[in-house]
């Protein structure tokens, strides 16, 4: 009798430690596996800023809180959804199929255990900026969520020009251009003292093949010597520039027409003197190069004649002599006949 309750309560307290056992081992494994309920994703609600050439982290963020190393993470550009960026698939990131100009650019760094995925990308270029999709997914669930990236590229010193206004009164039209930048910047006039001018004419944005805008804009300003006009392009207080001008400096005076047709006048009776001038010139240098090579030409034909003169006296010796010899000849003859 006492044996038989004594092997019933040994078995009892041996199936009691079993299940103590088991549920200790469970615990553990059970709070490593990733919840199986759903989730959601958490990213920034404004777009992302990074400068050309630096690197930048794309936020994302599981909730709750778990260790998704387990699960499935792809971030893809929105241009390009099947190629993602970065696959994270069976406890390591996928070399393919993904985009080649990612390939050594892009990682999680957020902490996986944490339920962080972010996505970091290097060496950030302007082809980069866009909308990326951040995916999450487990086999009970499937989770999406966008960051935005901008890229800033800070464009050139603006240049100012200056040109006379249609309507006259003193104002000029000050001109203000700046090129390369991106996104679209803002331009601000302002005075010597540092207040901004109003202006109603609008900023003219234009784009180049790479996707940089160029802004161009324009005022009426009325000129003194002490003032200048600044114009200031921005994305922000880090990347600006800016550019000066004193425009009275490239301004002319303002003169009555009368003035303007007698300095007309002026200006055309002085051409016609010169024009007078230079070809009396020019006639007496040709007449000076002529009368220099007649005379030459007159030195050559005196020299000749005197070498003729200086010749003939001779030719002519030796024909007087010839003729000579010609008539003592036949009196010679004459002679020996008798």
């Amino acid at each position: 009798m006492f044996t038989t309750v004594g092997t019933r309560g040994t078995m009892h307290l041996g199936l009691c430690l079993r299940v103590l056992i088991l549920a200790a081992l469970t615990v553990p494994i059970r709070a490593a596996q990733p919840a199986q309920e759903t989730f959601t994703l958490t990213v920034p609600d404004g777009p992302t800023s990074t400068l050309s050439g630096s690197s930048v982290s794309l936020l994302c963020q599981v909730s709750p809180v778990f260790n998704v190393e387990p699960l499935e993470v792809c971030w893809y550009h929105s241009s390009n959804i099947h190629s993602p960026a970065l696959l994270y698939k069976d406890h390591k990131i996928q070399e393919t199929p993904v985009v080649p100009r990612y390939r050594g650019r892009v990682s999680l760094t957020g902490g996986m255990e944490r339920g962080n995925v972010s996505l970091t990308l290097e060496r950030v270029t302007l082809e980069d900026r866009g909308e990326y999709v951040c995916q999450v997914s487990s086999e009970q669930w499937d989770e999406k969520a966008s960051v935005f990236l901008t890229v800033n590229v800070t464009g050139s010193e603006p240049v100012l020009s200056v040109a006379e206004a249609r309507g006259g009164g003193g104002q000029v039209n000050v001109t203000c251009s700046s090129e390369g930048w991106s996104p679209q910047p803002k331009l601000i006039w302002r005075n010597k003292d540092g207040a901004e001018i109003r202006n109603e004419q609008e900023v003219l944005n234009t784009s180049d093949p790479q996707g940089l805008v160029r802004v161009t804009n324009w005022q009426l300003y009325t000129p003194s010597y002490s003032d200048w006009v600044a114009c200031t392009v921005s994305l922000s207080e880090e990347a600006k520039r800016e550019g000066r001008i004193l425009p009275h400096i490239y301004t002319a005076p303002t003169a009555a027409p009368g003035v303007y047709k007698e300095a007309f006048i002026v200006t055309l009776v002085l051409l016609i003197l010169s024009l007078v001038i230079i070809c009396a010139l020019c006639s007496v240098i040709l007449c000076k190069r002529r009368g220099s090579m007649w005379s030459s030409s007159q030195k050559s034909r005196n020299r000749s004649d005197q070498t003729e003169l200086g010749q003939r006296p001779a030719e002519t010796k030796n024909l007087i002599e010839g003729a000579e010899n010609t008539v003592k000849t036949p009196s010679k003859q004459k002679a020996a006949g008798k």
